[in-house]
């Protein structure tokens, strides 16, 4: 039996138990684009199609994948939904969670994937995405439905959520929706941003607060027409350039609403596992938003597995984590983890390779270390 039906078989039962579909066909080509993904390291429909043990021509094994792609049945939240109700299950119901909104460029700057993630172990799996079109800023209207669906789904296995978004999402109405659904919010604003206090006085965050200071407006209006009240903490970064870094938030501003806003970078490191360092996604060719979205849904579960497999390797200890991390501390994320354990099992010992359970706890995780070699 090939490794890519080995992989298949442990992930395609626990798919067929946890979501109904019409036909069983909308699972079996899930499952087995997850695969390719997974062997090829890569979403192109052809370094997809070398990796499955179809005894047809590449052409037909790329056709069927297409037919996958574009089949409207398979509504992604609805088939999603339930793999993540069992990924969470009730381990979370003591967690605060953060939340991470961020966009990425895919296709030569043709479609814009924005997702929401759930920090797990210094990184982020997705919970819901959406393609738009072109590039430059989104408007909340464009992703409301999206944040609604993910708080409800939420709201029962989590004790509380912040949201966290970098410039690109500074509109206050995005503060307004978190409100409104019952999440903290913790954005980024651009460091020329006016804000005015209640006595009337007005200044730029750039000219009041010195380089190296730290700042916090309590109770504070943004923008000289006072759109939003709400709280600022201001830092700088620690660089030969300082960058300013101005977060606003519901919470009492202070040095833990920065603490809480380096969460967000968690999603930067995850888009680079989906790219480079993982899956290849910004060289998708695929030209039509649905399609792309249901591509997503196979790099989700990809993804949710080295998750799971990342987190077996770091419970099962030092032992197992150095056979495939060579350095004396951990070198690599949760993420990459899983991805070398399945490939290392996958080419050298299948026995050793666990099914995909769809089961993730909380695990607080330090910043991978990375050790210069001497």
């Amino acid at each position: 039996m090939s490794s890519s039906q080995e992989l298949y078989n442990r992930i395609v039962h626990t798919l067929a138990r946890l979501v109904t579909v019409s036909h069983i066909a909308q699972l079996s080509n899930w499952a087995w684009l997850t695969v390719g993904i997974l062997q090829s390291q890569a979403v192109a429909l052809g370094a997809i199609a070398t990796y499955l043990p179809w005894e047809t021509k590449a052409e037909s094994r790329i056709a069927r994948l297409r037919r996958w792609l574009r089949n409207p049945r398979v509504q992604v939240w609805e088939v999603y939904r339930p793999l993540l109700a069992q990924v969470l299950g009730t381990a979370w119901q003591d967690e605060h969670a953060f939340v991470i909104l961020d966009g990425l460029m895919v296709f030569g700057n043709h479609w814009q994937i924005f997702r929401l993630s759930l920090e797990h172990g210094c990184r982020a799996i997705p919970l819901a995405w959406v393609v738009i079109p072109g590039k430059g800023l989104v408007r909340v209207e464009r992703l409301q439905t999206m944040l609604e669906q993910v708080a409800v789904f939420l709201r029962p296995r989590v004790k509380g959520v912040t949201f966290l978004a970098d410039r690109g999402f500074r509109d206050c109405d995005w503060a307004d929706l978190c409100r409104k659904i019952g999440w903290h919010y913790a954005i980024r604003i651009m460091h020329n941003t006016w804000i005015s206090w209640p006595d009337g006085r007005q200044a730029r965050l750039d000219e009041i607060v010195p380089i190296g200071l730290n700042r916090y407006f309590q109770a504070v209006a943004l923008t000289q027409a006072g759109m939003l009240t709400t709280n600022v903490s201001v830092t700088w970064t620690e660089a030969v350039d300082p960058e300013m870094v101005a977060i606003v938030s519901d919470q009492p501003a202070g040095r833990q609403r920065l603490q809480e806003y380096g969460h967000r970078m968690r999603i930067e490191q995850s888009f680079r596992d989906d790219q480079s360092g993982g899956f290849d996604l910004e060289h998708t060719q695929l030209r039509h938003a649905d399609r792309l979205e249901r591509l997503l849904l196979a790099v989700a579960v990809a993804t949710l597995w080295c998750h799971e497999l990342g987190q077996q390797v770091l419970f099962a200890g030092e032992a197992t984590r150095q056979v495939i991390d060579p350095g004396y501390k951990r070198e690599l994320s949760v993420f990459q983890l899983g991805l070398r354990w399945l490939k290392r099992c996958a080419s050298t010992a299948l026995q050793h390779l666990d099914t995909f359970r769809a089961h993730l706890v909380p695990i607080k995780l330090k910043p991978v270390v990375k050790i210069p070699a001497s």
